[in-house]
């Protein structure tokens, strides 16, 4: 693992005292970064469908279409 994997995944450079971290260090900073972004994803994506349970019916289909479910 190197920072530049950590770099990528965080999609910012990261600060200088990063250097001083091993590579099992980097590695696990990588591992719950990954993680955390899947299940930001997932409570999003979840959010949007409980959401849809405000919209009338009949705009549902055109809502979805227009956030591209």
């Amino acid at each position: 693992m190197s920072a530049r994997q950590l770099s990528d995944t965080l999609r910012a450079p990261l600060p200088a005292a990063f250097d001083q971290l091993t590579d099992p260090d980097l590695a696990e900073l990588d591992r719950l970064l990954t993680q955390a972004l899947t299940r930001r994803g997932e409570n999003l994506d979840a959010a949007i469908r409980d959401s849809l349970d405000i919209v009338a019916r009949l705009m549902r289909p055109a809502i979805k279409k227009a956030l591209g479910l």
